[in-house]
């Protein structure tokens, strides 16, 4: 029989070995959080390769007298294996202390992560999809000892009196929580446990061929997700006009994953565009971006055991090829959306990294089972010091257009899974790709929003390479 765990603060279910609550930010007390697992190496579940897109896509229409059959090209994938060759963190966290350092400087205007609210914030009304995504994305192996806190000194400064209403108190000190009287030690309060604020609860791109929207969500105190988007420039010698973005969601159960998400999108967008400016292959500059990204984010932990850790999806957009290259790690998710009847029908590019893909893969259960289940969002990959060797999944397509490439973390997918469900919630993404950013980050709200949610959405017209059927 399966055993519930819910945070006794606010009843939100919490799974085993978490600990802080995903529903209100609070510290788990240790009979909440017991029967996590006792060390050891994790299950290792083998991750199935991208399956072939290649095919026609028939759709048939029903008339009064008469039944037309209408073709669409489907994706074609390039020639090559689908996967990338795996990707060893262990040389990169052997000795944390002589890692390159990375920056922990505020965000970057190509750049999303955010901020929490008070416990007297509004949430959504319960609705039929509050039990989609009631699970946190959780990797399977993750048992952290807390964080021994730091001594508190003999005089204790004055704080501020305690927040009311919706608005944290300003303090000047980062020590201090802004919630109450307590201090901070790795982004909780060690008095009210909650998660404090990093500034970014709604951040929007906006570039001349890409747009982003990062939101909070309405259960989160802070936004774990990242996003960074780079355009190689028109007069470049070598790929001008290509579009790469990035899209990361911190394990909320790591510590600092905001930070997390944040230095692993900006490496891996900053590496892959400064790549294929150079004039590397799209599929050779990726594998280098996430190692790199893989690289990064192990540097920023203490210790293996005390890592911060994150999703990570990407894509490089080719404007004369029509070309669509993606990578990922996780459970973040790349899509094609059709813009009209002759473009390459709707497709999800990328293959989850997680416990219920796997099963349903290898044929142990049905993707209705395995998404009932409470391991249904545990990933079994994902960046961080403690990941070991990962996958490193690269694939590349030539859809036919006109259409657009969204990359979205799970507050979005998991009220909208399937690509036709994105297509018809927002119709026109192509054309409008900035309205169509905000417009899916509002249906996310709308639908709960229980987790934080990012959408990057780029459009691929017509006009630019001309038919895409073909191979790369």
């Amino acid at each position: 029989m399966t055993e519930v765990r819910t945070c006794p603060a606010c009843a939100e279910t919490v799974s085993k070995g978490d600990l802080y609550c995903e529903g209100c930010g609070r510290t788990l007390p240790v009979d909440a959080r017991s029967g996590a697992g006792k060390g050891g190496p994790p299950d290792r579940v083998p991750t199935t390769p991208q399956a072939s897109m290649t095919g026609t896509f028939r759709r048939v229409v029903s008339a009064e007298d008469e039944t037309v059959t209408v073709e669409r090209p489907g994706l074609v994938p390039a020639e090559g294996a689908p996967t990338a060759p795996q990707v060893s963190l262990q040389g990169a966290v052997d000795d944390v202390s002589a890692a390159p350092a990375v920056s922990a400087s505020g965000p970057t205007e190509s750049a999303a992560s955010a901020a929490p609210v008070p416990s007297g914030a509004d949430e959504a009304p319960g609705s039929d999809w509050d039990d989609v995504d009631s699970q946190a994305t959780q990797p399977v192996r993750r048992d952290p000892a807390p964080a021994e806190p730091s001594p508190s000194p003999s005089v204790v400064p004055d704080w501020p009196p305690p927040a009311v209403g919706s608005e944290p108190v300003s303090v000047d000190d980062p020590d201090l929580c802004v919630w109450c009287p307590g201090r901070v030690a790795d982004g909780y309060c060690e008095k009210c446990g909650f998660l404090q604020p990093t500034g970014r609860d709604h951040v929007e791109v906006r570039t001349p061929r890409a747009f982003g929207v990062s939101d909070r969500g309405l259960r989160h105190r802070r936004n774990e997700d990242a996003m960074a988007v780079r355009v190689v420039e028109d007069d470049a010698p070598h790929a001008a006009g290509t579009v790469v973005a990035v899209v990361c969601d911190g394990v909320s159960s790591s510590p600092r994953s905001d930070e997390a998400s944040r230095v692993t999108a900006e490496t891996g967008a900053t590496v892959l565009a400064e790549r294929v400016r150079r004039g590397a292959d799209p599929r050779e500059a990726t594998a280098t971006a996430m190692t790199r990204a893989a690289e990064a984010v192990a540097a920023i932990a203490d210790s293996p055991s005390s890592a911060p850790a994150c999703t990570f999806v990407s894509a490089v957009v080719d404007p004369v090829s029509g070309a669509v290259t993606v990578g990922w790690v996780g459970d973040s998710r790349a899509y094609w959306i059709s813009g009209g009847p002759a473009s390459s029908a709707s497709a999800l590019l990328t293959r989850d990294d997680s416990w219920s893909e796997a099963m349903v893969q290898m044929g142990a259960l049905s993707r209705e089972e395995a998404m009932r289940s409470a391991n249904a969002h545990a990933l079994i990959a994902w960046m961080g010091a403690d990941s070991g060797e990962i996958d490193a999944h690269i694939s590349t397509v030539t859809p036919t257009g006109p259409g657009a490439v969204l990359l979205c973390s799970d507050g979005l997918w998991n009220y909208y899974p399937e690509a036709r469900d994105l297509t018809e919630a927002v119709p026109g993404a192509s054309s409008a790709p900035w309205e169509a950013s905000r417009t899916y980050v509002s249906l996310a709200l709308r639908a709960g929003g229980k987790d934080n949610i990012t959408v990057v959405v780029v459009p691929v017209p017509t006009d630019q390479g001309g038919p895409r059927a073909g191979q790369v």
